[in-house]
C-alpha cells in the first residue's frame, strides 16, 4: 500500500523538481566502476590503486566511483572493519592520490544499508546487525565470492557510525560527488521483513504501543499483526527518511558536491519513495537491458531534469576476465546520444586483460575529444510517450507467443517512433502535471495509460486546445483510480468514441475471434475508401489488428480505418477516429498496436504508428532519415545548436538482454533531411566523425548523404533567423 500511495506523491515531487541543472561535468562522466565486494577487494585483497589509475588514464576514463565499502571497508577511521589483509591501508586515499594527477575526479561509494561480511557482524560489530528472529542468531546470506553476509538495521548502532562513516569521507577527502548504493528500507530483509533487534522492539514500542509480532509460520499471521506489521513498515520508513535528511544536511554543509543514488531502473524510479527522489541530484540504472529500454530509459530521466548513468554491461560472475565488444561500444554511444553518461561495471579486469579494451577507449576517445557537443545539450522535444507499467485488474491479456499490457504497449510506442526515425522521449506522468513542460512538444502519446486524474485530463484539453496534437491508445483514461473499468473515456470529450457494447453477432466475433498466439484472429485494419487524411499507402491494405476495445463513434469524430473481419473484409467496427479540438488534433486507435510492435517490430505497424503521428503533429519536424531502423537516432540541442545522433545497432537481431557481439555492420547511404521552420535557415552543417558526407541545400532546408556510418555519425548544424 505504502509503494501505490508514494507513486502519486512522487509524481508531484517531479514536477516540482524536475529540469533542474545537471552539473556538465556529470553529464559528460566516462565513468569506471570499481567496486569493493569482489576483486580485486573479495576474497584476497589484491587492489593496486596506481595500477588501476593508469589503466583509467588509458582508457579515457575521467571520473570513477571507488567503493569504500563491500564485505569490508576500504578505508579506515570508522566503525567498520578493513579487510584482513589490508592491514593499515586506506583505499580511498590511494585512489585519489593516483587519480587527481591523471584528472580523473574520484566519487566514492557509500554502502547505504547494505549486507556486511559475517566476521564483522558477529566478532566486531554483531550490535549493528538485522534479526530476524526475537532472540536468535543472524541470518547468513552468500553474495559474491568471500565469506558470507550478513544484513544491517537502521535502528542499531550502525545509524550513528553510518552517519559518522558519511561525514569522515565528506569532510576528509578532496571527492567530487557522493554515491549511495541506495535508501531502500528492509534491504536483504526475508519473509514479512521485520527485524527483533533491541531498538527495533523497544522503539516500535514506544512509538505505536504494539509488541511486534512473531510466527515461525508466515501463514499464521492474523490480520491484526499484519496490520501492525504494516504498521512497522510506515514508522521504518520514516526513520530512513529522517536519517537521509540528516545526512544530505550534515553533507552540504561540507562541501556543494552532487549527491546520487541507485534507481535500477525506470519502474524502481516510480516505486522509490519521493523524498529519497527530492534529496538527490542525479541517479545511476543498474540495468540497461536491451538497447531499445536503453534509450527509453535514459531520456525519460532526461526528459525530467535528471542527470542519469546506466550501466554499460552489468555484474556478472567473471570479474577478473572482459571479454565484451561491439555490445559495450555501442551501449556507450546510444547512452550518450539520449543525454545519460556511462558508467562500465566491473571495469577492473581491463587493468590486466586488454584484449577487448578497444570497445570502450575507443568511444571514450571520441567523448572526450568532443565533449563540447554533449555538455550542456538537451534532447529536443517532439513526441513525448508517457511511460506506463501498472495494469489495472483484468487489464493485461497473454497468449502463447506475446501478451498486452501498459508495458509493451509504451514501450513499443516508443520504439515505433524511434525506429521510424521520429524525434521522441519517455516521460513519466508527471508531465501530465506541468502545463508549462508539457507545451514543449508538439505530440503527446498515451499509448496506454488507463488511469487519468481530473486535473491531468484538463492539462491534456488546454494542450491540445493550443494546438498540441494527441495520440490515444486503446484502453487509455478508462478506468478510474481504483482500477474499475467506467462506462465512458476520461478522455471522451476529445477522442469522441465511447465504450461498444455489442450484441448478437458482432459481440460473437468479439468474444470468439481469439486465438492461441494471444490476439485476435483473422481481423485488421483497413482504411476507409472515401478517407483523404491517409496516404495511398493505406488503401486497401490490410494492417494485422491487435487486443482491440469495441467502440461506437460520437459526432465530431472522423473514422479513418475501420475493424473488419479476413474474410471478405465484412466491417465490425470502427477502429482509428480522428478529432479536432482548439487548434489540435487528436487520434484515437482503439487496437494496442504498440503492444504487438514492441513484440514483432512488424514493419507495417511502425508504418502506420508514423502515419498517425504526421497526421496529429502541428508542425514538421526538424529532421527526417532515411535508414534502417537500425539506425538509432535522436536530436539534441544547446541555444540554436543541434546535434543530431545515429547510432548503428545492427549487432543484436533479436534485441536480447546481456548479449555479446563482435561484428557491426556498416549501415550504407543515409538520407538525412534537415528543415528550418519557416522564417529560419540551417547554416554551420558539419559531421562529428569525419568521412565522406555530402550536402545539397535549398531555402530553408539541407539534404545530407552519408554514404557509410560505422558505430556512430553526429551532425551539427545551427538554426539562425
Amino acid at each position: 500500500m505504502r509503494v501505490l500511495r508514494f507513486v502519486f506523491v512522487l509524481l508531484f515531487v517531479f514536477t516540482m523538481n524536475s529540469f533542474a541543472k545537471v552539473p556538465d561535468w556529470l553529464q559528460t562522466a566516462r565513468i569506471f566502476l570499481i567496486d569493493a565486494y569482489q576483486y580485486p577487494f573479495q576474497p584476497k585483497f589484491e587492489y593496486d590503486a596506481e595500477k588501476t589509475a593508469q589503466m583509467m588514464e588509458e582508457m579515457n576514463v575521467n571520473i570513477v566511483r571507488f567503493g569504500t565499502m563491500g564485505k569490508f571497508a576500504a578505508i579506515q577511521g570508522i566503525r567498520f572493519t578493513v579487510h584482513p589483509d589490508q592491514g593499515d591501508r586506506d583505499c580511498l586515499t590511494e585512489t585519489i592520490e593516483a587519480c587527481k594527477k591523471r584528472n580523473i575526479k574520484v566519487i566514492p561509494y557509500i554502502s547505504t544499508g547494505h549486507k556486511l561480511g559475517l566476521s564483522m557482524l558477529t566478532r566486531d560489530y554483531p550490535e549493528y546487525a538485522y534479526r530476524p528472529i526475537p532472540g536468535g542468531p543472524v541470518e547468513e546470506l552468500k553474495e559474491f565470492n568471500g565469506e558470507p553476509d550478513v544484513a544491517v538495521c537502521w535502528n542499531t548502532p550502525y545509524k550513528d557510525a553510518f552517519y559518522d562513516y558519511v561525514e569522515h569521507v565528506v569532510r576528509d577527502y578532496d571527492i567530487e560527488g557522493i554515491y549511495f548504493d541506495t535508501w531502500w528500507p528492509f534491504y536483504y530483509w526475508r519473509g514479512h521483513k521485520v527485524c527483533y533487534c533491541e531498538g527495533c522492539q523497544t522503539e516500535f514500542k514506544k512509538y505505536s504501543g504494539h509488541d511486534l509480532p512473531y510466527h515461525e509460520n508466515e501463514n499464521d499471521y492474523t490480520a491484526e499483526e499484519l496490520a501492525i506489521i504494516d504498521e512497522y513498515h510506515d514508522w521504518y520508513y520514516e526513520v530512513m527518511i529522517d536519517i537521509l535528511y540528516d545526512i544530505r544536511k550534515m553533507i552540504k554543509s561540507y562541501k556543494d558536491i552532487p549527491m546520487i543514488i541507485n534507481l535500477n531502473n525506470p519502474i524502481k524510479m516510480s516505486q522509490q519513495d519521493p523524498r529519497v527522489i527530492a534529496a538527490m541530484d542525479a541517479f545511476l540504472y543498474e540495468k540497461g537491458s536491451t538497447m531499445l529500454e536503453r534509450a527509453e530509459g535514459v531520456s525519460l530521466a532526461r526528459s525530467m531534469g535528471l542527470g542519469v548513468f546506466p550501466y554499460i554491461g552489468t555484474y556478472n560472475n567473471w570479474p577478473r576476465v572482459m571479454y565484451n565488444g561491439i555490445d559495450y561500444q555501442q551501449q556507450i554511444y546510444t547512452t550518450v546520444m539520449f543525454g545519460g553518461a556511462p558508467i562500465i561495471a566491473q571495469p577492473q579486469a581491463y587493468a590486466d586483460h586488454t584484449e577487448y579494451r578497444k570497445y570502450v577507449e575507443e568511444p571514450f576517445d571520441f567523448l572526450n575529444k568532443h565533449e563540447a557537443d554533449f555538455s550542456g545539450f538537451v534532447n529536443n522535444p517532439h513526441v513525448a510517450v508517457i511511460y506506463q507499467f501498472k495494469n489495472p485488474p483484468g487489464h493485461e491479456k497473454k497468449g502463447w507467443w506475446w501478451k498486452m499490457d501498459t508495458r509493451t504497449a509504451t514501450l513499443g510506442a516508443f520504439a515505433a517512433c524511434l525506429y521510424q526515425h521520429i524525434q521522441v522521449s519517455s516521460a513519466m506522468e508527471s508531465l501530465l502535471d506541468s502545463p508549462e513542460e508539457l507545451a514543449k512538444y508538439k505530440v503527446l502519446y498515451l499509448a496506454d495509460v488507463p488511469y487519468l486524474t481530473e486535473q491531468r485530463i484538463k492539462n491534456i484539453k488546454e494542450y491540445v486546445r493550443n494546438g498540441g496534437g494527441l495520440l490515444v491508445g486503446y484502453a487509455t483514461s478508462l478506468y478510474d483510480e481504483n482500477g474499475k473499468k467506467q462506462e465512458k473515456f476520461g478522455l471522451e470529450e476529445l477522442i469522441q468514441v465511447k465504450p461498444g457494447n455489442y450484441t448478437g453477432e458482432k459481440k460473437f466475433i468479439i468474444d470468439n475471434y481469439t486465438c492461441m498466439l494471444g490476439g485476435p484472429n483473422e481481423l485488421y485494419y483497413l482504411a476507409k475508401d472515401n478517407n483523404d487524411q491517409l496516404s495511398d499507402y493505406w488503401k486497401g491494405r490490410l494492417v494485422p489488428l491487435w487486443h482491440y476495445e469495441p467502440i461506437k463513434v460520437l459526432d465530431g469524430g472522423e473514422v479513418l480505418m475501420d475493424i473488419v473481419t479476413g474474410d471478405d473484409t465484412r466491417l465490425l467496427m470502427p477502429g482509428v477516429v480522428l478529432t479536432r479540438y482548439g487548434k489540435g488534433k487528436v487520434l484515437y486507435s482503439s487496437s494496442s498496436l504498440e503492444s504487438l510492435y514492441s513484440q514483432n517490430t512488424m514493419s507495417v505497424l511502425g508504418y502506420l504508428i508514423k502515419e498517425f503521428v504526421n497526421l496529429v503533429q502541428p508542425e514538421s519536424r526538424l529532421y527526417k532519415v532515411e535508414a534502417p531502423k537500425s539506425c538509432i537516432t535522436n536530436l539534441t540541442q544547446k541555444g540554436n545548436t543541434f546535434i543530431l545522433h545515429l547510432t548503428n545497432w545492427t549487432g543484436n537481431k533479436l534485441e536480447r538482454e546481456d548479449m555479446y557481439e563482435y561484428y557491426l555492420a556498416p549501415i550504407e547511404n543515409v538520407k538525412v533531411e534537415l528543415t528550418a521552420p519557416k522564417g529560419k535557415k540551417i547554416t554551420a552543417v558539419s559531421p562529428l566523425v569525419a568521412g565522406e558526407v555530402t550536402q545539397t541545400r535549398s531555402d530553408n532546408s539541407v539534404k545530407i548523404l552519408i554514404p557509410r556510418i560505422e558505430a556512430y555519425q553526429g551532425i551539427r548544424f545551427t538554426i539562425t533567423e
